[in-house]
């Protein structure tokens, strides 16, 4: 290890990450709540990376350290907390946080800010915790105890990224070794005087991306070989022999994993998340959410296997069709399956006489089976499962992996959900008078108009109607309309926060938010920005995150391209009930907050897509902690078709995640073999108790006590 000198940090300024009782005791009166239990392990996470990157407690100082905790445990969290100690700890100090998105800025500010309140309260110590010294977009220069956050586009135009500490999230998003992210990585990483890299699938990450990860925290090329000979023994276990006997491949296994493990156990810290069993309540226990869905019909395979034969033709006779023959979208819908057969219908004069004689005769027949089978049969089993479940009060979250399948689900969702209609005889003017006076305090006179569109929005007959189904028994009066809203809990949680108290909440977010701002001045004049504002009845239950090309049903789809807003409504009571999305928000996005129910309509043949799915409802604080119910994944799959193999071999693949240090491969669904995953999994069962003593290494652990 080469010899990096001491940042000289104070223990005495850090020393707050030793109190977690206090932290969380203070927050008991800020918007978010803390967990005991989640607050120890971030707080003593948060200290052993202090402590190794200062080389203090007895830790040998290091360039960086790789933080690759599960998602859903708050690796933001814990950045963030180093971050405000590596800023405010000094007179020359900085720190630049660069991350993927526009989207992962704002969650990065947001928790930052999250703290300030926390800190000035906890850590005394730490010199100007304040909200003004959180930065975003393009800095340069950082001024002393500045954070910028970025974009990685940021670093990849070549810009400047000297500070005191680096924060990389998601570092792998950035693909390859000559990208401009990477390449300036590699030539700056010295002007930062240390490094913190946090990423949840360290092992599924191509090894060269994760050998740069590893470079970048200093670790030198000794550990990049015992890295690399896991990593092969992981390509093993997915692509070598299945003839072999198990307890052989498995004892390679754990051997290779040990000798990996210790070697890079100086610069990674990792935790499982079912290796906690006291943040298991915090967190939300999880079952698998049976649905009852119907195999496909002799009609519904029949339809498969002639568009498949109709676009083998098209393609071998040189027909202008490119899509793909087998296409996933085929089994698990038929938007996407009428569009193909359409554009194929209308090409049909380019093919030869006897080809066009004979695709004819297919598209006739595809047209009368498609007549008789009507709507997809999986959807509508998943539809109605959906309206049970929110009859019950609860809401839910769909992931789709194609836009055409979320159009077509939302609408077909929309369809079978119960009609909301009025029947209060309260009179909005009494709900707008309540609902100002809740917010009398709260407007600045710059906000004021913005506040009268949100108030009109929570006035709105939907709105009006959902919240009136948590009252119980309607106030008659402003007074005691208000004495309610403040009183009564949302959705009837035996915790968490009231009505007001949600509200408050929701109008806050979407101030502080540039595109939440935005859609409060377009709603001024065009309410519908605002979703469920126009509609009288029955529409609002969902809410499409997706493509509404080629739909009627407008008013169900997303206005922009900028999901914030409903992101944000969805994370509180108000609005939809179901909200069907795509692969773009599974990751860096919260939905847990009053959801326990995910559902995977149709899947990506990544395991690591699913596992950062099931984090979105997952975390800390979720709506399954606070109701003290279970959070519930569904992987409906359509029999006898490959959706229904995709979903068993992917329900395979996920169960061995964690033990693998998430080094869990994609597969290709057409030439993976289900007996050779019933071997992969007796492999992995035959190591899983050493593999989770292994594993067990890279915990955080209590630096010693010379600080």
């Amino acid at each position: 290890m080469t010899n990096i000198a001491r940042i000289g940090l104070s223990a005495s300024q850090w020393r707050f990450l030793s109190n977690h009782e206090k932290y969380v005791e203070e927050s008991a009166s800020s918007e978010r709540t803390l967990k005991l239990e989640s607050t120890e392990r971030q707080f003593l996470t948060a200290r052993d990376i202090l402590a190794r990157l200062d080389g203090c407690c007895g830790e040998v100082p290091r360039q960086g350290v790789l933080l690759a905790d599960d998602v859903g445990l708050g690796k933001t969290t814990v950045a963030a907390l180093v971050a405000w100690v590596f800023a405010s700890a000094g007179e020359t100090r900085s720190v630049r946080i660069l991350v993927p998105n526009d989207v992962m800025v704002r969650r990065w500010k947001e928790e930052l800010i999250s703290h300030v309140d926390l800190l000035n309260k906890c850590a005394p110590l730490l010199k100007d915790v304040k909200r003004s010294r959180v930065k975003t977009g393009d800095v340069q220069r950082l001024t002393s105890r500045s954070i910028q956050v970025a974009k990685h586009s940021y670093a990849g135009k070549g810009n400047n990224l000297k500070c005191s500490l680096l924060i990389i999230d998601e570092a792998h998003r950035a693909k390859g070794e000559h990208t401009d992210f990477s390449r300036s990585l590699k030539r700056q990483r010295k002007v930062a005087g240390r490094v913190l890299i946090l990423t949840a699938t360290p092992f599924s990450i191509r090894l060269e991306e994760f050998n740069r990860m590893l470079t970048l925290v200093g670790a030198d090329h000794f550990h990049h070989g015992k890295v690399r000979a896991f990593s092969n023994a992981l390509d093993d276990l997915y692509s070598g022999s299945t003839a072999r006997r198990p307890e052989q491949v498995a004892n390679r296994l754990i051997e290779k994993a040990r000798d990996a493990i210790n070697s890079i156990g100086h610069h990674v810290i990792r935790h499982s998340i079912d290796d906690l069993p006291l943040e298991q309540k915090t967190l939300g226990v999880y079952e698998e959410w049976e649905m009852p869905i119907p195999k496909a019909s002799r009609d519904d395979l029949e339809l498969i296997l002639r568009m498949d034969r109709v676009l083998r033709m098209a393609k071998v006779t040189g027909g202008e069709w490119s899509g793909a023959t087998n296409d996933p979208r085929f089994h698990v819908g038929w938007k996407h399956f009428d569009e193909a057969m359409d554009t194929i219908s209308t090409s049909m004069g380019q093919l030869d006489e006897l080809e066009r004689s004979l695709v004819g005769k297919h598209i006739k027949e595809i047209k009368k089976l498609r007549s008789k089978v009507g709507p997809h049969s999986k959807m509508v089993a998943v539809a109605e499962a959906v309206a049970e479940t929110i009859r019950d009060g609860e809401k839910v979250v769909v992931f789709c992996h194609h836009h055409a399948t979320a159009q077509e689900l939302t609408e077909c969702i929309a369809s079978r959900l119960p009609k909301i209609t009025r029947t209060s005889s309260l009179d909005i003017s009494i709900w707008k008078e309540a609902w100002q006076g809740v917010f009398e305090y709260s407007a600045t006179p710059q906000n004021i108009d913005l506040l009268n569109t949100f108030i009109e929005w929570l006035c709105s007959d939907l709105m009006r109607t959902q919240t009136e189904s948590w009252l119980g028994v309607l106030p008659k009066s402003k007074t005691a309309l208000i004495n309610v809203l403040e009183r009564k809990r949302a959705r009837h949680a035996p915790r968490g926060e009231t009505i007001a108290q949600a509200a408050h909440r929701l109008f806050n977010e979407l101030l502080e938010s540039k595109s939440g701002k935005a859609v409060l001045l377009q709603a001024a004049h065009s309410p519908e920005y605002l979703p469920g504002s126009l509609q009288k009845n029955g529409t609002f239950n969902v809410f499409g995150v997706c493509s509404s090309e080629q739909s009627d049903r407008k008013e169900l789809f997303i206005r922009n391209n900028q999901p914030d807003t409903i992101i944000k409504i969805f994370g509180t009571p108000f609005g939809p009930e179901v909200l069907v999305v795509t692969d773009k928000l599974s990751e860096g996005i919260d939905l847990h907050r009053y959801c326990r129910h995910l559902i995977h309509y149709e899947l990506d043949p990544s395991p690591i897509r699913t596992v950062q799915r099931n984090g979105r409802i997952r975390r800390v604080n979720s709506w399954a902690a606070i109701t003290g119910k279970k959070i519930r994944y569904a992987y409906p799959a359509f029999g006898g078709t490959r959706d229904e193999k995709l979903v068993n071999i992917m329900k395979k693949r996920i169960s061995t995640f964690s033990l693998l240090l998430g080094g869990v491969q994609d597969f290709d669904i057409d030439s993976t073999c289900s007996a050779d995953e019933d071997w992969r999994n007796e492999v992995v069962k035959l190591a899983k108790k050493q593999l989770n003593i292994e594993g067990g290494k890279l915990n955080a652990k209590e630096p010693g006590n010379s600080c």
